[in-house]
């Protein structure tokens, strides 16, 4: 179900569907079942999921989908993550990185939340030396603006690092 600009959720009729509801249990995919007249009770498992009893009102339907994609959009993720090496998640946001970004991002999202020292991120992005005094600037810079649009900020701590962050909201 498309809800405008907000994004997906999948709709699943439910027990008819529920390898497909497996399947996107498994994907973090934001789900609300549709359960069958005289099905057993539904149970949900965790904040992306849903239901209502058929018949439903579509009004109560479209409620229940736009509280969806709210706690999709903000809250279920609260730390980033790095899978395959070179993806980073927050969320539903994603960004592929250069094998030094993701270095630096794999460090600054083991500590998130916390300063990281410049020479801890210089150490994870080249392990045998800067290849010049201005590198690792020039990384986070590039880091910076890949995190545009994702929910997260990378600031400068004077005198003593980095620190990765969620964006407060506005």
């Amino acid at each position: 179900m498309n809800l405008g600009h907000q994004g997906d959720i999948a709709m699943v009729r439910w027990p008819a569907e529920a390898d497909q509801l497996n399947r996107l249990r498994t994907a973090g995919t934001p789900r609300l079942a549709l359960v069958a007249p005289h099905a057993p009770p539904f149970t949900v498992i965790d904040p992306l999921e849903d239901w209502v009893r058929l018949p439903a009102d579509k009004g109560d339907v479209r409620a229940r989908a736009r509280c969806l994609l709210d706690r999709a959009d903000h809250g279920v993720a609260h730390e980033p993550e790095l899978a395959d090496g070179r993806v980073l998640r927050f969320g539903r946001w994603w960004t592929t990185l250069t094998p030094v970004e993701a270095r630096l991002a794999s460090l600054l999202s083991d500590r998130f939340g916390h300063v990281v020292p410049r020479t801890d991120l210089a150490n994870a992005g080249w392990p045998a030396g800067l290849p010049s005094r201005n590198s690792l600037d020039v990384q986070l810079g590039r880091l910076r603006r890949r995190l545009e649009g994702s929910g997260l900020v990378l600031r400068t701590v004077r005198s003593r690092g980095c620190l990765l962050d969620a964006q407060p909201a506005t």
